[in-house]
């Protein structure tokens, strides 16, 4: 398989990842959003916004933080694989 063309075409998607049923990551996912849930029903209305706001910034704080990981990763695989070429 060409990875590159695939990657060019937009079949992989490094962003997305299958959560499996009551893996760790499935229960934490579902706290939050009980938590979210019990904590906007119980804001009034300029408080959700705000909470609106914060959930929204954090979304997107996390989303570049993850891109910088994603990258950091990649590169250390790059220099890894070009060390492993290299004459002893």
């Amino acid at each position: 398989m060409d990875t590159i063309k695939e990657l060019y075409y937009g079949n992989i998607n490094p962003y997305e990842r299958d959560v499996k049923p009551d893996s760790e990551t499935d229960k934490l996912a579902k706290l939050v959003l009980r938590l979210d849930e019990q904590l906007r029903r119980a804001l009034n209305e300029s408080e959700a916004e705000t909470f609106g706001k914060l959930k929204d910034a954090w979304t997107e704080l996390s989303c570049l933080n993850e891109c910088d990981c994603f990258i950091n990763g990649f590169k250390l695989g790059v220099r890894l694989t070009a060390e492993s070429l290299l004459p002893e």
